[in-house]
Parts: C-alpha cells; structure tokens; sequence
C-alpha cells in the first residue's frame, strides 16, 4: 500500500443474516489476512456486550485467533474496557499476548462500559465500587512497567510474563477530554470520529500534539483517527450499503438491536418512518461512503483533518464478500491514484473540522 494513506482495520465481527457468531469470527480471521497481504498496519477488534448482531466481545481472545493466523500486521484491541476490570487482569493477558506474539500487539483501551446497564451490572456484580479512570490507567501502565506512582497501594507490583518489549498502548476516546490524558503519559491517541464526527476531532489531536511528552512506551505522538466506511463498486451499489448501515446503526443503538445485520434485501424492503429519517440524518457524519475513489478521497480529507498518522476504517458492510471487496478496492485506488499535498487543497481540510 502507498504511504501516503496509512490504513488499519477496526473489525466489530458482523454477524450477517444467516449465520452464526462462529462464521462471523471465522470471517474476521479471513479479512485479517487479507488486510495483512493489502498491507494495512494493524487490526483491531472490538468489545462490545449484549449485541448479537456483533461477535466480538473479548478482544484479547480474538487478537490471540487473528495472530496466529497472520505474521506480521499488529494486533489489538479497539478497545478493551478497562472499567470492566482489573487492571492487573488487562496488563496480564496483554502481556502474555506480547510474549507470544512479540512486537505485534496494541493495547487500545477506553473508559465506556460497552453495554447497557442491566449488562455493564452484571459485568461488575463482585465490585464494590468503581475507581476512578485516571486511576484504573495509572495503575494499568504501572503493572505494564513496574512502576507504580509514589502513592500507589501496588508499588513494586507488575504483570507477568515478562518480555522484551511492552504491549503498544493506545487511549481511544471520542471527545477532547481524553487527548491531553495521552499526551501526557505519552501514549498513541486515536479518536472515534466514527462515534463523534463534531469539530472535536481535530482539534483533539492538535491539543494531544502539542502536550504529548516522551515516555519509555512512545518517543513520539501517534494520532489515529477511525471511522465507519463503505465502499461498493458503484454509486448506486454504495447507496445500498450506505442504506444497510444506517439501518443497522440505528437499532444498534436502540433498545432493540437487530439479531443480525440486515442484508440488502432487507434494507430494500425497509419503510423508514420519519423519526428513522431523523436518527440517520443525525448519523449521516459516522460513514463515509462512496466508490473506492469517492471513499479515498474522503479519507484522504478526514487524515488532512487530524494531520493523522493514520486512518482506522471500520467495515460495517453486509456480506463477507463485500468487506474483503472493500479493502482490494480501496487499496487499489490509493496505489493507483498519488495523493495530493495538502497545500493543494485548502478547501479539503476544513471538511471535518
């Protein structure tokens, strides 16, 4: 793949219209490789809890499936939800993670709970009351590390097996409040614009930048950015996509997800009603659709956007086939097509800021 658009992969594991959970991880697995020989630079797997129509909710289990299926693309989680855990717990099998697959694995860890309540309660039915996040990453990098802060009950504590190097952590969030948090442990920072498309974004990275100070786990900022993509072969094609994501997102985000992801002929026969029309309007600023020269170019934009290092894309697309189609167009597009400089196109930048 060209440099001049860095590409990795966030995977939620879509469970298409008549399969089952096990297909769909089986199509993650097939999709990490294909992403892997694309050359894309890392492949993310998601957490989430109580959506069938998604298979991925324990990441560390499916990075360890996906790296023994490939050989040199990274490996991590976007993100594991470190208010679910101990974070002793998290540094442990990240860790045993690196030692198997040395050199290769990202930590990208968040603040949400991933689940509605009844869910995120059951998740923590042993605890006894919830520590602050700062907290829960401090003490997190200090079992990474072995060193704690000076007040810290776990001093001299760390995780095991210890290896060479550490797993590659990374703080994902979706609004500004988390950027000067990563700068200052000195950690990557990847912002969901896939969740929050506001102005916040850019200017996230901006403060992140410019507050990021060098510590033993990065020498120097890293900015990703992630986002939901389809791509399909022609306008009218990538309108079908486009149709079958919103369709898909909005009920996600309801009190009553789909069971699966709904196929195009499912979203064909659809009727919207006009407070579905409004909830997509809404969502219009998560995707980014299009044919893979249309798509490009948006990414393109959306990098210029958060001078970012590099884009993450998210393939919420029906169908195996249309994902893996996905990446072989995109990829082609970007090797065929040089990108411009940025100082060409003064209009671009200021489209998702």
């Amino acid at each position: 793949m060209s440099n001049s658009l860095k590409l990795s992969i966030l995977d939620y594991s879509p469970v298409d219209e008549g399969l089952r959970a096990s297909d769909a991880l089986a199509a993650t697995v097939r999709l990490a490789r294909h992403a892997e020989i694309n050359g894309f630079s890392r492949y993310w797997v998601s957490e989430h809890h109580g959506m069938p129509a998604t298979a991925s909710n324990s990441p560390e289990i499916l990075m360890a499936s996906i790296a023994s299926a490939t050989e040199t693309i990274r490996v991590g989680s976007g993100a594991v939800l470190l208010p679910n855990y101990s974070s002793l717990k998290i540094a442990e099998n990240f860790q045993l993670l690196e030692a198997l697959f040395p050199n290769r694995v990202d930590l990208g860890f968040g603040r949400a709970p991933g689940a509605d309540q009844r869910t995120a309660a059951a998740l923590n039915d042993e605890k006894r009351g919830a520590i602050p996040y700062p907290q829960k990453v401090a003490d997190l990098l200090g079992f990474l590390t072995g060193r704690h802060m000076p007040d810290s009950r776990y001093a001299d504590m760390r995780a095991h097996p210890e290896t060479r190097d550490r797993p590659q952590p990374y703080v994902l969030g979706a609004s500004g409040s988390t950027a000067e948090f990563a700068a200052k442990a000195g950690l990557g920072f990847t912002f969901a614009h896939f969740i929050n498309p506001g102005s916040d974004g850019p200017q996230a990275a901006v403060e992140y930048r410019n507050a990021f100070e060098p510590t033993d786990f990065s020498a120097k900022p890293s900015v990703i950015v992630s986002i939901f993509v389809a791509v399909g072969d022609t306008p009218e094609e990538a309108a079908d996509f486009t149709d079958a994501f919103h369709l898909w997102l909005m009920y996600a985000e309801s009190g009553k997800p789909f069971e699966r992801v709904p196929s195009l002929a499912t979203t064909r026969a659809h009727s919207w009603t006009p407070n579905e029309l409004a909830v997509r309007t809404r969502n219009e600023g998560r995707l980014i659709s299009g044919t893979a020269p249309e798509v490009a170019a948006q990414l393109r934009r959306l990098a210029c956007a958060y001078n970012a290092d590099e884009v993450m894309i998210n393939l919420m697309m029906p169908g195996e086939s249309a994902r893996l189609n996905a990446v072989d167009a995109l990829v082609a597009t970007i090797n065929a097509v040089p990108a411009q400089s940025a100082d060409t196109e003064p209009s671009q930048k200021g489209a998702y800021a």
